[in-house]
């Protein structure tokens, strides 16, 4: 008897139901891509494994079927995925030999694709094209325009509601800030310089976790560009974004953020449905590490005197060499010393459901 696969059994689930991918995705907060790719079995489509086993469980609750079956079930199926090609490797040869005939014709392909390789190499040469420029303009058409690039480090900032923050870009530095639980991030793609200071034009790039395709838009002094879900690339967006530009240099801009009123239609969330946050007061100077759903935040030393507030949605890990340095509030609770001065302290919170309430969510700190 074969045994039903993961993506069969949500699928048959949700028809049983008599849901629409689109329904589920408006329930549950969960793009459509996300939920088709599990029903289809698509895990590629997810960021890292970890996103898929999160989005999964989601899935599986919302359907009220059991979590631990379905998650037993999936790394089984991983297991027997990745298992398949090993046996094909260990498979024992037919023969340890190879006869004459087949080297001599092994040698005569080997011979033909060197000199077709060193004719490809010459006609690069003359017409002054290199190998690197043309895997240089490969890459340049497919992933760079549509991905964040691993040398921007992002830091946290929080928006409160009715204010505009200032946020300063730079080649290598980003700002993530969370908008209606959806973490968002901002950064420079390009700067095209003007005749006048005020004429330079900034690329900037945004993207909504954990979505991997970024939004650009170019922008200049004096300029205000709107967000928002009207944008077939933000149809995800669930509140307006204003960003007036202050200032744009040859490597750096500053823009004023606002947050507009939140979206029609937004599933209201549950009561308690708040996202993690924190606050970390530095009273001496210490090293951190950060890292937001998943995502790796800020990382370095902090100087004493400095506030960092960190937002979260469903976990958020912290790391600090010391613990005796630095004062947090966690989600209006009251002040406290992180650790013990001189030690390394890592605190772990995630956002669960309430067990006594299913409507609700409860911030827990691991290993409470």
């Amino acid at each position: 008897m074969n045994q039903k696969r993961v993506g069969q059994i949500l699928k048959e689930a949700r028809e049983e139901k008599k849901l629409t991918v689109k329904e589920v995705a408006k329930d549950t907060n969960i793009s459509m891509k996300y939920i088709i790719a599990l029903e289809t079995e698509d895990y590629g489509q997810f960021p890292a494994e970890t996103f898929a086993l999160g989005f999964l469980k989601n899935y599986a609750t919302y359907l009220k079927l059991d979590n631990g079956m379905l998650m037993n079930l999936y790394r089984g199926e991983q297991i027997e995925e990745a298992q398949a090609p090993l046996e094909e490797l260990t498979k024992p040869t037919s023969s340890t030999l190879i006869d004459k005939n087949q080297m001599m014709t092994f040698v005569s392909v080997f011979l033909i694709f060197v000199a077709i390789y060193i004719a490809y190499l010459s006609f690069s040469d003359s017409s002054g094209i290199s190998t690197d420029q043309l895997n240089s303009d490969t890459v340049s058409s497919s992933d760079k325009d549509l991905l964040i690039p691993a040398s921007i480090q992002f830091v946290n900032q929080s928006i409160p509601e009715g204010t505009s923050v200032p946020f300063i870009l730079t080649e290598d530095r980003g700002v993530s800030f969370s908008v209606s639980n959806q973490q968002c991030k901002i950064f420079i793609k390009s700067v095209q310089e003007g005749r006048d200071a005020d004429k330079n034009k900034a690329e900037i790039g945004f993207n909504i976790f954990p979505e991997k395709e970024i939004y650009s838009f170019k922008t200049m002094v004096g300029e205000e560009t709107v967000l928002n879900p009207k944008i077939s690339e933000l149809a995800n967006l669930r509140r307006d974004i204003r960003i007036y530009t202050q200032a744009v240099t040859e490597k750096s801009a500053k823009v004023l953020v606002t947050l507009g009123q939140e979206r029609e239609g937004v599933v209201a969330k549950p009561v308690g449905d708040v996202p993690i946050q924190v606050s970390l007061i530095f009273n001496k100077n210490s090293y951190v590490e950060f890292i937001i759903d998943g995502q790796p935040g800020e990382r370095g030393i902090v100087s004493a005197g400095d506030l960092k507030t960190l937002e979260a949605r469903d976990r958020l890990e912290i790391k600090v060499g010391d613990g005796g340095a630095v004062e947090m509030i966690q989600n209006g609770k009251e002040k406290v010393l992180l650790g013990k001065p001189g030690k390394l302290v890592k605190k772990i919170f995630v956002r669960t459901q309430n067990p006594y309430d299913s409507t609700q969510s409860i911030i827990k700190e691991l290993g409470e």
